[in-house]
């Protein structure tokens, strides 16, 4: 269903953390093991449609995972959320010093 390589895990990450290079090797790990299910699923005898459907669910929103956290890493939408922007703040706002 997805001819995405599986993203190899960081050497240099911090475990600790949840890095969005951890999040891009959990989720592509996650969906090669959803696909290769349900190609599992499509070939056996007496396919189950049901379970079929709820596999290709969860690939579907594995699939909107990747998308979602590879556009949170581009516009760095998690670090201002947590952080504040990285530019400073507006001249009229910006603290005096006296």
């Amino acid at each position: 269903m997805t001819d995405e390589p599986t993203v190899p895990r960081p050497e240099t990450d911090d475990y600790d953390l949840l890095t969005f290079g951890e999040v891009a090797a959990r989720l592509s790990e996650e969906l090669a093991e959803a696909t290769a299910e349900l190609d599992g699923l499509r070939s056996e005898a007496v396919p189950d449609a049901e379970r079929i459907q709820r596999c290709e669910q969860r690939i579907a929103l594995l699939q909107q995972s990747v998308q979602r956290y590879r556009q949170t890493q581009q516009d760095n939408s998690a670090f201002a959320r947590w952080f504040g922007a990285l530019s400073g703040p507006p001249s009229d706002r910006r603290p005096r010093w006296r």
